[in-house]
């Protein structure tokens, strides 16, 4: 198929995109990569009447720390933030993520700001981006905004951003040296969406162990999982049986999606078993931290 007639527009600045967004009042759309928008467009899923293309605003494609917080601008391309050392270095979970994003064909081509700003509920970033307290900037008629990323994403394809406003950068805290991090995740394929995944984060060197949870693909949203947390930070027992108790609790507390092909048991199923195996990954990596 062919998608609808639209006009197209490539803006020198950041104020002509909001001027735009504004002018087509709802009925234009921001096109970045294009990985997802394009096929959507294709179909007649979506049918603006407009397209306004950033990439020919300049800044929006650096990556770069400042006072303890990885920036990465909204145009920096999957793969270019996959591959780049600073965020390898200093914000691992994202580079382990950004892995599962797609094919390496599609990483090339798309953004990261497009993929929060799309908020599928089974994609790797908004996931990640909600377990390493990231936000997000934007900018509109009424100035800019920072999103807390637990604040951001509200349902399926569905975020916080006016639909004047155009997201411009992610922040992301620096990770704690030390703390262990895994991502977990099962499709059907590799490259496809998950049917679920859970981001993992332990810090050991707080009580008997600290764990920050997100999952994916089990809702409209990420979902913190802050019964599993709990379960593993407080309760008694070895780091493995904290862990598996942490699991029963996460397969409990998710209310999945069903869906013809994926049954709800399904879903808590495999949240419990990826929850398990990202938390000993996770604490693993902790171990490799403190080796002579």
């Amino acid at each position: 198929m062919k998608p609808a007639p639209f006009a197209y527009h490539r803006p020198d600045e950041l104020s002509q995109a909001i001027a735009l967004l504004t002018e087509f009042d709802g009925e234009a759309k921001i096109i970045a990569g294009g990985q997802s928008l394009v096929p959507m467009l294709n179909f007649r899923l979506v049918t603006p009447r407009a397209l306004i293309d950033l990439s020919g605003i300049p800044g929006l494609d650096q990556i770069s720390i400042h006072s303890g917080w990885l920036h990465i601008g909204a145009m920096v391309r999957q793969r270019q933030a996959e591959a780049h050392p600073d965020v390898r270095a200093r914000v691992p979970l994202l580079a382990e993520a950004l892995g599962w994003v797609g094919h390496l064909p599609t990483r090339t081509r798309g953004t990261i700001g497009g993929s929060v700003a799309l908020a599928d509920p089974a994609a790797e970033l908004p996931m990640v981006l909600m377990a390493l307290d990231a936000v997000i900037h934007s900018l509109g008629p009424k100035g800019a905004r920072v999103i807390p990323a637990d604040q951001f994403f509200l349902s399926i394809y569905t975020t916080a951003l006016e639909p004047d406003e155009v997201l411009t950068e992610i922040r992301i805290p620096l990770m704690k040296p030390g703390v262990g991090y895994a991502l977990e995740e099962f499709s059907r394929r590799k490259g496809d969406f998950a049917i679920v995944g859970i981001a993992a984060l332990v810090d050991r060197s707080v009580g008997q162990g600290q764990a920050r949870l997100v999952a994916c693909g089990v809702s409209g949203a990420p979902v913190r999982l802050l019964a599993a947390e709990a379960a593993f930070s407080k309760g008694p027992g070895a780091p493995a049986e904290r862990a598996m108790r942490a699991a029963a609790c996460a397969a409990d507390e998710i209310e999945p999606m069903h869906s013809p092909s994926v049954t709800i048991a399904y879903r808590r199923q495999l949240t419990q078993a990826l929850t398990e195996r990202a938390l000993i990954r996770a604490m693993r990596k902790t171990e490799e931290y403190v080796k002579p």
